[in-house]
């Protein structure tokens, strides 16, 4: 397995078959790379997939843009398959999981992340700019029958919008069987002053604070170390996932992950744009294997913690004696 020079192991791979979705959140970070006129092909996807097994990556998934809207995403999941032993799974806004959920598990993919920001129509269709709440929940229904569980719900909490459905959503998940997944509104540190993330941005650090001191059994994702909290709740136990990136170390200490772009990039943080590794050099038809190899490591070695331990409490002290 392949280790940058934080020490960190690579083990998973999140690839970004497309940038093209029917939703439209104003927050949706496209994997850092916005929308692009071109994308990977199949083939192309398989043979990145296969170089990174050999380097001892055993878990990939697939994100967009909407994965479910590329024609061929049952092939390159069961070809993917065939590769890879460990967990495969996606990243998907649920509007298609009614026709496609049961195809996609027999193709190999073992679970999924929907996202559904707000269970109230009027929120939901003013983050997504869609109407398609109904669609999503049952959605969520449909992937869970087919089997892709566990089910995670992504939820990104919002100031003003939504942060008044958190416990709803908690109780929702306990309900309806489902794990929920908050997430904090993250953007790089050049934007932080923005408009919109100064009128949105909802710190979790005092909800894991509360949840924590509620769980009945506290697990943790291996990626980033996040903790995930048992809740009782009146339906049942809930399973709640924090996912708090903003200024937290310790998330990044415990990242695992390598991205992929739609366009063939290897992309070592999501919050960074000047470090990219071309997967395929100048030439893709001339790329060999071995080229390959040598981007993944390449790009590994330029993996570093985007917020930092000492950073942080750099600015504490700074903020202390102010």
């Amino acid at each position: 397995m392949i280790q940058d020079p934080f020490g960190r192991q690579v083990s998973s791979l999140r690839v970004q078959v497309n940038t093209t979705c029917n939703f439209k959140c104003f927050f949706c970070h496209m994997e850092g790379t916005g929308i692009q006129a071109n994308q990977l092909s199949r083939e192309e996807i398989v043979r990145i997939i296969r170089v990174a097994a050999k380097l001892g990556i055993n878990k990939v998934k697939f994100t967009g843009g909407e994965p479910t809207l590329r024609n061929d995403i049952l092939d390159i999941i069961r070809e993917t398959r065939s590769i890879i032993s460990g967990e495969i799974s996606m990243t998907t806004n649920g509007t298609r999981l009614t026709t496609i959920a049961p195809e996609l598990k027999k193709a190999g993919l073992d679970r999924i992340n929907i996202s559904m920001h707000s269970i109230d129509p009027g929120a939901f269709e003013f983050i997504t700019g869609v109407d398609a709440l109904e669609n999503v929940i049952q959605g969520i229904k449909a992937a869970q029958h087919a089997g892709l569980n566990p089910v995670k719900v992504n939820f990104v909490a919002l100031r003003g919008i939504n942060e008044d459905q958190i416990w709803k959503m908690i109780e929702s998940s306990a309900d309806h069987d489902y794990t929920l997944q908050i997430i904090e509104y993250e953007v790089p540190r050049e934007l932080e002053q923005s408009d919109d993330f100064l009128k949105y941005h909802y710190p979790l650090d005092s909800l894991e604070h509360e949840l924590s001191s509620r769980s009945i059994k506290t697990e943790h994702n291996s990626l980033h170390d996040r903790p995930l909290f048992n809740i009782p709740v009146p339906g049942g136990v809930a399973k709640v996932e924090i996912v708090r990136p903003m200024h937290n170390y310790h998330f990044c200490d415990n990242c695992t992950r390598m991205r992929v772009t739609s366009l063939g990039e290897l992309k070592p943080c999501l919050m960074r744009n000047d470090n990219y590794t071309s997967v395929f050099g100048v030439s893709r038809k001339e790329y060999t294997d071995i080229d390959m190899e040598k981007a993944f490591i390449e790009a590994t070695n330029k993996r570093e913690p985007y917020w930092r331990k000492e950073e942080i409490n750099e600015n504490q002290v700074l903020c202390d004696t102010s």
